[in-house]
C-alpha cells in the first residue's frame, strides 16, 4: 500500500489506493494517476479490475460560498448615497397664512375704488350732456336770432299788395335772407293762379340766389304753411321736382323768378336751417 503527499499539505487525510493483484506491472502506467487528497468524510474508491466502487461514501464538504451581506466598493458608495439623499432634499417653507381681516380690507378698499371711477364717469358723462345741450340751446338762440335780424331787415313788402298775413311774413323772411329781391304778390293772372288770392309771392331772383331760395323754401313747407314751389319750368309739391309744359318765355316758364304758392290756413313759423 503507497501513501501519497497531497499537494495541498495540512489537512487533509490520506486514503489507500487498492490495485487489483496480478496486473499491477502491467497495467502501472494506465493507472498511475496523480492521488486527489478528499476531505473529512470523503468516499473512497476501490478499483477491482475495471470496476470502481464507492468505499464509506459522503458527501463532500461544500465550498464555502462568499459572503452575500459584503457589497463592492462602488455599489457601498451608492447605496449610502441613496440612504443619506432625503437628509439633503430641500425642505418647503411652511405656507404663509393670510390674515382674513387683511384680505376683507382689501377687497373693500377695491370696491370704493370701483365706485368711485363709476361715480367719476357718471359726473363726466353728465357734465358732457349738459355741455351738448348748451351748445344746442346756443345755436337754436343764435338761429332765432338771424332769423328775427333777417325778418326784421326792413324789406319794403307794399308791393305784395293785400296777401294773407302768413303769406307776407313767409315772403319777408325770404326776402331778408335772399338780398331783398323784388317781390310781386296780389296780381290778376289767367287760369288757376294763387295770386288773386292773395297766397301767391314771386321773388325775382337769378339763377343761384333763386336755388337757394326755392331749397329753403321747401325746407320749410310746414313752419311757412307753403303749398308748392314753381323753379325753371319745375313744380314742387315737396316730394320731388316734375317738369312742365313751355309756355313761350322766360317769366311765363318761371326761369327769372321763383313762385310759391301759400296755404290758406296754416304757416306763421320761422324759417329753420337755410
Amino acid at each position: 500500500m503507497a501513501r501519497h503527499r497531497s499537494p495541498r499539505g495540512r489537512g487533509a487525510h490520506q486514503l489507500p489506493l487498492v490495485v487489483a493483484p496480478g496486473r499491477r506491472r502491467a497495467g502501472a502506467r494506465a493507472l498511475r494517476s496523480v492521488p486527489t487528497p478528499l476531505r473529512r468524510g470523503a468516499a473512497a474508491v476501490a478499483v477491482t479490475g475495471s470496476a470502481f466502487s464507492l468505499v464509506g461514501g459522503a458527501s463532500p464538504e461544500p465550498e464555502p460560498e462568499p459572503a452575500t451581506d459584503v457589497l463592492p466598493v462602488a455599489q457601498t458608495r451608492e447605496a449610502d448615497a441613496v440612504a443619506y439623499e432625503p437628509a439633503v432634499e430641500p425642505v418647503d417653507p411652511d405656507p404663509d397664512v393670510v390674515d382674513a381681516s387683511e384680505l376683507v380690507k382689501a377687497v373693500q378698499l377695491a370696491e370704493q375704488e370701483l365706485a368711485r371711477q363709476a361715480a367719476e364717469r357718471a359726473e363726466a358723462e353728465r357734465a358732457a350732456a349738459e355741455e351738448r345741450a348748451a351748445q344746442e340751446r346756443a345755436a337754436a338762440e343764435a338761429a332765432a336770432a338771424e332769423a328775427s335780424r333777417s325778418a326784421d331787415c326792413g324789406l319794403d313788402t307794399s308791393g305784395l299788395g293785400g296777401v294773407k298775413s302768413h303769406v307776407e311774413a313767409a315772403a319777408e323772411q325770404l326776402g331778408c335772407r335772399y338780398g331783398e329781391p323784388d317781390m310781386h304778390g296780389v296780381a290778376g293772372r289767367a287760369g288757376t293762379s294763387d295770386h288773386p288770392g292773395g297766397l301767391a309771392v314771386d321773388f325775382m331772383v337769378d339763377r343761384s340766389t333763386g336755388d337757394a331760395l326755392a331749397s329753403c323754401a321747401l325746407e320749410n313747407m310746414d313752419a311757412l304753411g307753403i303749398k308748392y314751389v314753381i323753379w325753371e319750368q319745375r313744380i314742387n309739391h315737396g316730394n320731388g321736382w316734375k317738369g312742365m309744359e313751355d309756355r313761350g318765355g322766360a317769366t311765363a316758364n318761371h326761369f327769372d323768378h321763383v313762385h310759391i304758392s301759400f296755404e290758406r290756413g296754416g304757416g306763421g313759423g320761422s324759417v329753420q336751417g337755410c
